[in-house]
């Protein structure tokens, strides 16, 4: 937070992120997204991996812009994938 004209106002933007796509892994059996929101295509495919399912699929959602929230909630899921997916998996460096 910092002062400004006498009050607390936060700091950082307001202004949300811009975005054009969003990642989900999905399943034919199961109505929604199973994993998600991916900031990228490789993140996703970890998430895949982690499902360890043949039936699950990568899918797409393009969107005009992305909340805070949102956003660092695709870094998070792609951060904890990338974890569990393990060295060798898609998306995974190795270094």
């Amino acid at each position: 937070m910092s002062e400004k004209n006498g009050a607390l106002a936060p700091t950082g933007s307001a202004c949300p992120k811009k975005a054009t796509e969003l990642f989900y892994v999905s399943h034919p059996k199961v109505e929604r997204a199973m994993l998600g929101p991916f900031l990228s295509q490789a993140d996703a495919e970890c998430g895949r991996e982690v499902l360890r399912s043949a039936d699950a699929v990568v899918t797409v959602c393009f969107v005009d812009s992305l909340d805070e929230l949102t956003y660092w909630h695709a870094v998070n899921n792609g951060q904890v994938c990338r974890a569990f997916a393990g060295p060798g998996s898609p998306g995974v460096s190795h270094g």
